[in-house]
């Protein structure tokens, strides 16, 4: 079984790197589109770290997992 994960990493008011994991990502999700949602989450100030804001994008990746459950 695969688990699949969005993560995208913002920078905060420090410039330091935070992070938002979304598990099960649509398929057909395409760069400008994660581009897009992160720069709403930035412009409607969603979320806010313990060193502020977030301000910027840092990056963006799709995680893959292989899950094989063992049996006993």
């Amino acid at each position: 079984m695969d688990k699949v994960r969005l993560e995208m990493d913002f920078l905060d008011a420090l410039e330091k790197i935070g992070r938002i994991s979304l598990d099960d990502p649509r398929v057909d999700l395409i760069p400008s589109e994660i581009e897009a949602a992160m720069q709403t989450i930035i412009a409607n100030n969603i979320f806010e770290t313990a060193n502020g804001d977030l301000v910027g994008i840092s990056g963006a990746r799709v995680v893959t997992t292989n899950i094989n459950e063992m049996e006993f």
